[in-house]
């Protein structure tokens, strides 16, 4: 912008500088000529005011005044024609001037007004001019950035080497999506406590300004908006000085091609999601023949040839939040789930795993290529991935189930199952938040074949189903007996005292549910029929209370 200095190193105008001398750097956002002797209401800040005294005309103490006036109101100087009203500038006047910094010069009585108001005028115009092209290069060059996909690091370098600054782009949650920086950079602790103060203003759309420790200019923050939410926050910091008109142009467009990057980059996120939902359904479902899941694997760039396992985040809980329940509390719910999506494939990005995600109900379902991880290395990671979720989110409480690997990708179902399954038979005892993996299952691996409720349920009927209506018709309980009988391992004392009868009532028992199943408790193979029978009917009640829930 056009400053005093400029206006008095003009040739040919012979402006004599009388006092103010250390402000001439003033900026002058416009020329303005008046005669009246209070101007102050058309006046807006940043003029150059041209008079020739004829409001200034009087005793020294109002010409004082009026100046002081003048000062007030944050003009970025005075130019005081001679020749008229006065021969030579009052000293009154040079001296309150000076005293306050103000920048005051003399207009020969040669030098019409509008001679300076054009010369300014013509400044004024072409150093906008000049900006604009200035501006429209930039946005030629951010434009190609976006076009030739070289990504937000570009973006931010480019916006470095041109203000001359360190910048900071975080998404909504704090966390940093790229950094650049010209001379200095920013250190992890400076960008910590950076975020902490943006944090509690991002619900802020406007842009705002930080001060901070070890950052002299201080910060400039721009929240950056992508398909009608704050998606980003960039901060910069410039390395010396203040950030210029041009500078903020820069950052304007710097802001605007941001969004657009990340409006592309949150529809190929949502599209590959949807792609990967698509194919975890049709692949628990057994929809998929082996060629077909080979080619969508190295889609997603996964190596067919490998061994793959599921991993599977499943929400045991959540803390409603405060307030009328409704279509509002549904939202928060949605908005975790999607916060617990975007926070598993963060976590998983950072590792050297290679893997594809998707939301499934009150679940994220990951199928991971562990590569070099062996059944341990994965269990640790499980662990470091529920503590990080229980950082992120403490409102949920999860729980995570591992499959076994499995190098025939038709097995890839049962992993799914697996991990399902290990969670469930975790929660049977009444443990939340748990870590579970095949070693987990027990008795309850054989059933997996089944694989679904329904087939369970025919295992059951299969075994026990007569016993279940002889109960339900002669309202007894010997389907709860013959539990109590397996879990006490056989012991006739300890099962009778567990079901408050005596021995020979238990015995009795034993002996009707031989007749009316047709089965034989000496025998090995029958005890291990109804005992996973029992179990298949906990998964299946299990099933139904989910459901409900």
């Amino acid at each position: 912008m056009i400053s005093v200095q400029d206006i008095l190193e003009i040739p040919d105008l012979n402006l004599k500088l009388l006092a103010g001398a250390k402000s001439t750097s003033n900026p002058v956002r416009w020329v303005h000529i008046t005669e009246v002797p209070d101007p102050t209401k058309w006046l807006k800040g940043g003029e150059l005011l041209l008079t020739t005294g004829y409001g200034f005309v009087g005793a020294e103490e109002r010409q004082v005044e009026q100046l002081k006036l003048l000062i007030d109101h944050n003009l970025s100087g005075l130019g005081f024609g001679t020749g008229f009203s006065f021969d030579t500038v009052p000293p009154a006047l040079i001296r309150v001037a000076e005293e306050y910094g103000f920048p005051l010069f003399e207009v020969p009585y040669h030098v019409p007004f509008i001679a300076i108001t054009e010369a300014v005028a013509s400044k004024i115009v072409n150093e906008q001019y000049s900006l604009l092209q200035r501006s429209l290069a930039v946005h030629e060059k951010l434009t190609k950035i976006v076009l030739e996909e070289k990504g937000l690091e570009a973006i931010l370098s480019t916006l470095s080497a041109l203000v001359g600054c360190s910048a900071v782009l975080f998404d909504f949650h704090g966390v940093v999506l790229c950094e650049a920086a010209y001379r200095r950079h920013l250190g992890g602790e400076l960008i910590a406590d950076l975020w902490g103060q943006i944090s509690d203003r991002r619900a802020n759309r406007q842009n705002f300004a930080l001060s901070m420790e070890g950052v002299g200019s201080g910060v400039q923050v721009y929240p950056v908006v992508a398909s009608h939410r704050i998606g980003a926050f960039l901060a910069v910091v410039k390395d010396s000085g203040d950030f210029s008109e041009y500078d903020r142009i820069i950052l304007h467009n710097v802001v605007t091609v941001t969004a657009l990057e990340l409006v592309k980059k949150k529809a190929v996120a949502e599209t590959e999601k949807r792609l990967a939902g698509d194919f975890f359904d049709e692949l628990i479902a057994s929809d998929l023949y082996e060629e077909e899941i080979a080619r969508r694997l190295a889609f997603f760039g996964l190596d067919p040839q490998s061994p793959h396992l599921i991993v599977l985040l499943d929400i045991d809980g959540f803390e409603a939040p405060a307030g009328p329940r409704g279509e509002r509390e549904e939202m928060v719910v949605q908005d975790v789930k999607e916060r617990l999506h975007w926070a598993v494939d963060e976590f998983m990005a950072k590792r050297d795993v290679l893997f594809i995600s998707a939301s499934r109900s009150e679940s994220v379902v990951i199928l991971v290529q562990p590569g070099k991880l062996g059944g341990s290395a994965v269990i640790a990671l499980a662990a470091e991935l529920q503590a990080a979720i229980d950082q992120l989110l403490p409102e949920i409480t999860v729980s995570v189930g591992i499959g076994r690997p499995h190098r025939q990708l038709i097995d890839l179902r049962q992993s799914y199952y697996e991990a399902t399954y290990a969670i469930k038979i975790r929660k049977l005892k009444g443990e939340p938040g748990v870590i579970a993996s095949f070693e987990d299952l027990g008795s309850y691996g054989l059933l997996l074949g089944l694989q679904d409720t329904l087939s369970l349920q025919v295992f059951y009927d299969s075994v026990l189903g007569k016993l279940q209506d002889y109960d339900e018709q002669s309202s007894s309980d010997l389907v709860k007996s013959l539990a109590c009988f397996l879990a006490a391992n056989g012991h006739w004392g300890d099962a009778a005292e567990k079901l408050y009868v005596h021995r020979h009532t238990l015995r009795y028992r034993m002996k009707r549910v031989e007749e009316i199943t047709g089965r034989d408790l000496d025998q090995s193979q029958d005890r291990m029929e109804f005992w996973l029978a029992l179990k298949a009917k906990e998964l299946i009640d299990q099933a139904k209370k989910g459901k409900t829930a």
